[in-house]
């Protein structure tokens, strides 16, 4: 059992100086999404020089909900970033997965408290322009001019002394390490291993969010609710100190022609694709303003058995992307971006770091997307009307995992 800790541990004073032959090493990182900017404060908060590269002209993230679990939480308070997420944040309601039609209760999950007295760490139901925002804020605090907007990766050579990275408005940058941190769609993972076809998954995802106020008390309170039916699944939970209802529903369809992640979609396809649903799921879907409703197709590509290649190494959704029926997405690329920094200040080079992170990181990532596809085959995949909840985070134990702690592995470092 774990002692309950605050919900912010805070930064000490100065960041720990590298091991005395990494002062001067500079890691490149591509990507400013959660995963590149959590490894950027992980580097940062140990020692190393980090430079963040968008192709993004702004910094920001789309309008949508996630949950972070005690493994991620364990990482954003020892980065100093926990106390102003849970701030605006709110605490994870006891989550309630429901017959689709019926909305009988299948199964209940603990609440965030719950999980904070068994695990150490909270559990948060967070808008990720909110955890976003928390940590490019963090990120520049260290080092104001880190950031770099308007560059598109395009090309990056190696030698046995370092890595060239070429963008697409002609910067140059050299470095000790690259690190690929820009999604499912990785350019950097293509230069590096080869471009590889990512197929659709036949799934369908929708997503928006609900003023609170166009809300029934019921529907709008602190609640968390997933409802399971055949080929399809409803998710809606509270952010932002219940003013607004994330809705999320994953739907199996065939066919899907699409290309983006927030392609406008119209109520009346949603609703008709739950029409069967309980007259709850119904009432969310009609509450949505019009022009809230985004969808894309999801995709599948198998995660890399190979991260890293000499100086380069991949981050988050560009090493294992997978679907989304743990909700650990983000939360894997928060527990990689924690364990790169402690790998580079374990390290005396930054290939032994790059190979010390692999080896600790893979087989878990890996794993993830593994019990992801599973779980949707059980949610989604009825027999005789039988719903299966499938095995969540929590059964598969993910939440007892602190990538803060974990030991590094010194027989990695090869």
């Amino acid at each position: 059992m774990f002692e309950p800790q605050p919900e912010a541990t805070g930064l000490p004073t100065a960041p720990p100086a590298p091991a005395a032959n990494m002062n001067g090493c500079h890691v490149v990182i591509v990507g400013a999404g959660i995963g590149g900017l959590t490894a950027a404060l992980s580097l940062q908060r140990h020692g190393i020089k980090v430079s963040v590269h968008e192709q993004a002209a702004a910094l920001g993230e789309i309008g949508a909900g996630l949950v972070l679990t005690p493994n991620a939480m364990h990482a954003l308070n020892h980065l100093g970033v926990g106390e102003n997420i849970a701030k605006g944040s709110n605490v994870s309601a006891e989550l309630e997965v429901r017959h689709y039609q019926s909305g009988d209760i299948l199964l209940r999950r603990p609440s965030g408290e719950a999980c904070r007295a068994k695990y150490g760490a909270g559990h948060f139901q967070v808008h990720r322009a909110d955890l976003h925002g928390a940590l490019s804020d963090a990120v520049l605090a260290n080092d104001p001019g880190c950031i770099h907007l308007g560059r598109a990766f395009i090309g990056l050579a190696q030698t046995e002394d370092g890595v060239t990275v070429r963008f697409s408005d002609g910067a140059v940058v050299d470095g000790d390490a690259l690190i690929g941190c820009d999604g499912g769609r990785s350019m950097v993972r293509d230069r590096t291993f080869g471009s590889a076809p990512a197929p659709y998954a036949g799934q369908v995802s929708f997503r928006a969010l609900v003023p609170a106020a166009r809300l029934p008390p019921e529907l709008s309170a602190d609640r968390r609710c997933f409802y399971i039916g055949p080929g399809r699944v409803f998710v809606h939970f509270s952010l932002r100190k219940n003013s607004v209802v994330n809705i999320v529903a994953n739907a199996r369809q065939g066919h899907w022609e699409d290309e983006g992640w927030a392609i406008p979609a119209e109520v009346r396809e949603l609703r008709e694709l739950y029409a069967d649903f309980h007259p709850n799921v119904l009432q969310l879907i009609e509450a949505i303003e019009p022009g809230a409703l985004f969808k894309w197709g999801l995709r599948v590509r198998e995660p890399l058995t190979q991260w890293t290649l000499g100086r380069v190494s991949m981050l988050g959704d560009a090493a294992h992307p997978m679907l989304p029926f743990l909700g650990q997405g983000a939360v894997m690329a928060i527990e990689d971006g924690m364990v790169l920094g402690r790998c580079f200040a374990a390290a005396s080079s930054a290939q032994e770091a790059l190979r010390l992170y692999e080896g600790m990181r893979k087989d878990r990532a890996n794993a993830v997307h593994v019990h992801s596809r599973e779980r949707a085959r059980a949610m989604q995949g009825w027999d005789s009307g039988r719903a299966d909840p499938g095995r969540d985070a929590e059964d598969i134990g993910m939440f007892a995992y602190d990538p803060t702690t974990v030991p590094i592995n010194r027989d990695l470092r090869g």
